[in-house]
């Protein structure tokens, strides 16, 4: 539909009404001109050399199909612009008939013959161009097109000026009542003539650039509707064709084809998705091609044949013709719709075109991210739009998707990412095979694409996660040391005063300050003890990462149950050097998962297996523990070691099913580590 928008309010009610009031008119008018073209008693072909025929068809025909836009969009001037020409043209169809069945030599009649005479002119320069400037929306393709405007009336006007001067009389000299003035001297000026037709040729022309404009910025939906408008053409060419190699003048199909044109204008606007019009002019041009292809093929090869080996040969040089034409028709036919294919319908049968333009754009996703893969498919591809979903929700999305639409699933191996969402181009209401293999070759890269950016979503939540945890652990640890900490130290500094005020005077109240300046100064100790061992396990100190492990087997020896849980630890008597922030990780992973084996298992014996090779760290805590549950999510302590090892840039696999639960870390070695750690 148009972009002009349906409007209701009084402003749009009257144009409704004066669009109904033209249409009358112009209806009225072509009553008359029946009614007085049968009364005047001329012939059929003297009505046609008079044009009173085809004005009036002509007239009618631009009336009709401009009122349902004016009606349906009243503020669209398309559909002005149509019923204004049809109005101007159908005056002259009417005028002469009239003047054929009434008019004599009089004042009266010589004014109204001026008016006849000036009709059509108006309707040709101005109405019939603007109304393809205008298309499909009513509006000019941008500011710097207002010229054309201005050029357009300047030709009415000097087209109209050149009919009524004419010496001759203009049309209705023909029927013995020239129009005024029908001045002598108009020779004199035959340089107004010669601008009107360069006007009329700058304004056609025009209104094709600007056609041509819209094609190649507009969206889908004015593509679609410029191609009905292309469709009228192209079968109004070929009749004319098809006229012209049969010698025919006659009105079927010297006229009546420029009737296609603001049919196909109307339903551009009011239905332009009728039929899948990219089929059918992408068969009309190839077909016209085609036809015209052999015919000037068959005329250049016979004059070639006859002016070269007529003498030499004794077949006749158009058989010779004949046969060349054959053996090449169909080579040229395919090489023909293969262009014609790839221009309306993409790359639907070159999959690796497609496969090269959206892997260019998938190799730079970083910059124009989804969104620009999307494009480039929906550009190589002629789709109107394209979407990516993922669990239901649009993460990327290129145009509005339309109602008829198919889905591809986008999956990596057996898992099922999301679906790669195609709107079907107009009056297609299935996908073709051609472009369900192109998106099936597709769906595997872009899949890629989609799995890389969840990961990077994840990788960013929780990183974001992580963040905020540190930012939490340091909030706490200044609130311990505030709240805790701190009025401890104050209360011993407080009593060591008083202690020293009293050593002299009372010794007995100054012991006692002392002992509970004691007292303090232990709890002190040991709130500082318990803020460093939140930040680094002590035992890591003491007994290494491996010693630390195994005093932690021994003392989680029985499951929060009461059950017994026997833990293994399984390990190189060396691990080697490892940074701080690995050995503290590694600690954090295996401890915290034991202590879920501990709390939520029912494993009777739990094995811990560390490694170290190619300067990766690798660790597995396996139980024999049984899920009986239906479904199963990993809690806070699993979820913490994915972030902690995410952290350092590590790899975390848990599974977890009626054998047992696995927990499997991979931490790198290398100086990066040291880097995200800091």
């Amino acid at each position: 539909m148009s972009t002009t928008s349906e409007g209701t309010g009084p402003t749009d009610r009257r144009l409704r009404s004066v669009a109904l009031a033209v249409l009358a008119v112009a209806s009225a008018q072509t009553v008359v001109t029946v009614v007085a073209a049968t009364a005047s008693g001329l012939s059929w072909t003297r009505l046609i050399d008079l044009f009173v025929v085809t004005n009036a068809l002509i007239g009618i025909c631009l009336a009709l199909t401009g009122w349902p836009i004016a009606d349906r969009h009243p503020r669209n001037l398309v559909g002005w612009s149509l019923l204004a020409g049809g109005l101007f043209y159908g005056s002259t169809g009417f005028g002469t008939s009239v003047l054929a069945w009434l008019g004599e030599p009089s004042t009266f009649w010589r004014g109204f013959a001026t008016l006849t005479n000036g009709g059509w002119t108006w309707a040709l320069a101005t109405f019939l161009p603007l109304s393809l400037v205008l298309f499909p929306d009513g509006r000019l393709p941008s500011r710097r097109w207002r010229w054309v405007v201005v050029v357009l009336v300047v030709t009415g006007v000097t087209w109209t000026a050149s009919a009524v001067l004419d010496p001759k009389g203009g049309l209705t000299s023909e029927l013995g009542i020239p129009g005024y003035p029908a001045w002598s001297g108009f020779v004199q000026i035959v340089w107004l003539q010669n601008a009107s037709s360069i006007g009329l040729a700058v304004g056609y022309l025009s209104a094709l650039a600007a056609v041509v404009v819209r094609y190649r910025r507009g969206c889908e939906q004015t593509r679609r509707q410029i191609l009905w408008l292309l469709l009228a053409m192209i079968l109004m060419v070929g009749c004319f064709l098809v006229a012209a190699a049969a010698g025919s003048e006659s009105l079927l199909v010297g006229v009546l084809p420029i009737l296609l044109v603001p049919v196909a204008i109307a339903i551009a606007v009011l239905r332009y998705q009728l039929l899948d019009i990219r089929l059918v002019v992408s068969r009309s041009v190839l077909y016209l091609l085609l036809t015209g292809g052999v015919v000037a093929g068959y005329l250049a090869l016979v004059l070639l044949l006859d002016r070269t080996v007529r003498h030499q040969v004794s077949l006749n040089s158009s058989v010779l013709a004949t046969l060349v034409i054959a053996l090449a028709f169909n080579p040229v036919r395919v090489w023909l719709q293969r262009l014609i294919h790839r221009a309306f319908y993409g790359a639907r049968q070159d999959p690796v075109r497609a496969m090269a333009e959206v892997g260019a754009r998938l190799g730079t996703a970083a910059g124009s991210g989804l969104d620009g893969v999307l494009e480039a498919l929906c550009r190589v591809m002629h789709f109107p739009a394209a979407a990516v979903l993922v669990d239901g929700n649009q993460v990327s999305a290129y145009g509005d998707l339309p109602a008829v639409r198919h889905a591809i699933a986008l999956r990596s191996g057996s898992e099922r990412l999301g679906e790669l969402v195609v709107g079907l181009r107009s009056g297609e209401q299935r996908l073709a095979p051609a472009d369900e293999r192109v998106l099936t070759l597709l769906a595997a890269p872009l899949a890629v694409a989609v799995q890389a950016r969840r990961l990077a979503d994840q990788l960013r939540d929780s990183r974001e996660r992580v963040i905020s945890g540190r930012e939490e652990e340091r909030r706490r640890i200044r609130r311990d040391l505030h709240d805790g900490l701190g009025p401890v130290l104050t209360a011993v500094v407080l009593n060591a005063d008083a202690a020293l005020r009293l050593l002299d005077r009372d010794r007995e109240r100054s012991s006692v300050l002392l002992v509970s300046l004691r007292d303090l100064t232990i709890g002190a100790v040991e709130e500082i003890r318990r803020l460093v061992d939140q930040l680094r396990p002590p035992a890591l100190d003491g007994l290494g990462l491996l010693g630390a492990l195994r005093e932690y087997a021994v003392t989680a020896g029985r499951r929060s149950d009461g059950g017994p849980l026997g833990i293994t630890v399984d390990a190189p008597a060396e691990l080697g050097e490892l940074p701080a922030a690995v050995e503290v990780a590694t600690y954090r992973i295996v401890t915290e998962a034991l202590t879920n084996v501990i709390r939520h298992s029912n494993a009777t014996s739990a094995g811990v297996r560390l490694s170290v090779q190619n300067r990766r760290l690798s660790m597995e805590v396996r139980d024999n523990g049984v899920n009986d549950g239906p479904h199963w999510q990993p809690g806070v302590g699993l979820t913490s070691i994915t972030e902690r090892a995410a952290e350092l840039g590590g790899e975390c696999d848990i599974r977890y099913d009626r054998t047992g639960c696995t927990v499997s870390v991979v931490l790198p070695l290398g100086p990066s580590v040291l880097e995200v750690r800091a």
